[in-house]
């Protein structure tokens, strides 16, 4: 059996102290080498969590390990992707890969200079019930779908600040609705929006399967909400809800796919797929308004 990957963290936010972090630590797949984050406070705090070291500058963390999981505003996160991508790190990131395509793209630039395993935490792709639902849609012979996330997250809580309140939903969880819409139907082609960015938003998708998709998307609406994307074709469809899923069963697959990863294998999840869909969130953001 192959060594535990040792992974430095960089970042200390709420989603790496949710999610990343403890999924990261909790092994055997993975371990957690140290953490760094910008505010010191925040990285002894989160290093005190996973029983972990705490490291005062990104070169001693990148000395420390085999791997980075990275978990930081998306406009911070390329510089750090690329530093460490050229210290010869596989690399963990975050969707959307960078604030802008510029930014995305030189993450991309870096992961195929260098040679170094990269996985994007699109965190439906480690679902099991997502290939259920591909081999359902498949099997549907499609026409086309809807799909929606629509959440409360913007008015209050953990992810109710900074660039997720001033972009909006679409850099948020856009990423994770088009993946969805195209493991259904395939990738997306064109793409028309209409709606506020801060606000709903309303898309129309056509496929290279040549079907077509509607979605919505918005973290400002009060209530119960979710993501769910449906799929219809000549023989039936398929539905993946957000509300079913076993959220318990992911975290070893994101470490066992990450370990793989990081040793020369392949994933949905790649950089070359979250900069495709870093494109469509640039073009939908460009027909919105503000």
């Amino acid at each position: 059996m192959a060594s535990a990957l040792r992974v430095g963290l960089l970042g200390a936010g709420p989603w790496a102290k949710m999610a990343t972090g403890p999924v990261l630590a909790a092994g055997p797949e993975t371990v957690v080498a140290g953490v760094w984050s910008r505010t010191g406070a925040h990285a002894e705090e989160l290093a005190a969590q996973l029983h972990a070291t705490t490291f005062a500058t990104v070169d001693a963390l990148l000395d420390a390990c085999d791997a980075v999981a990275i978990a930081v505003a998306p406009a911070a996160q390329p510089e750090l992707a690329v530093r460490a991508a050229n210290a010869g790190k596989a690399l963990l990131l975050e969707k959307p890969l960078g604030a802008d395509v510029s930014g995305a793209a030189a993450v991309v630039d870096a992961v195929h200079a260098t040679g170094v395993g990269a996985l994007v935490m699109l965190s439906n792709r480690f679902h099991p019930a997502l290939d259920d639902f591909i081999a359902a849609a498949a099997l549907a012979e499609p026409l086309g779908g809807r799909g929606s996330f629509v959440s409360g997250a913007f008015l209050g809580g953990p992810y109710a600040y900074g660039w997720r309140l001033e972009r909006g939903a679409v850099l948020d969880v856009g990423p994770h609705l088009l993946d969805l819409l195209e493991a259904g139907l395939g990738e997306i082609v064109d793409v028309q929006a209409a709606g506020d960015r801060l606000g709903w938003v309303s898309l129309v998708c056509r496929h290279a399967s040549g079907a077509t998709s509607s979605g919505a998307l918005c973290c400002s609406a009060a209530g119960e909400g979710g993501i769910e994307v449906v799929v219809y074709g000549r023989r039936g469809n398929a539905r993946f809800d957000g509300s079913q899923v076993d959220y318990g069963a992911w975290p070893a697959r994101v470490r066992r796919d990450f370990a793989a990863v990081a040793r020369g294998g392949t994933h949905p999840a790649s950089v070359d797929h979250a900069f495709h869909l870093q494109k469509l969130i640039a073009e939908i953001e460009s027909q919105l308004t503000e």
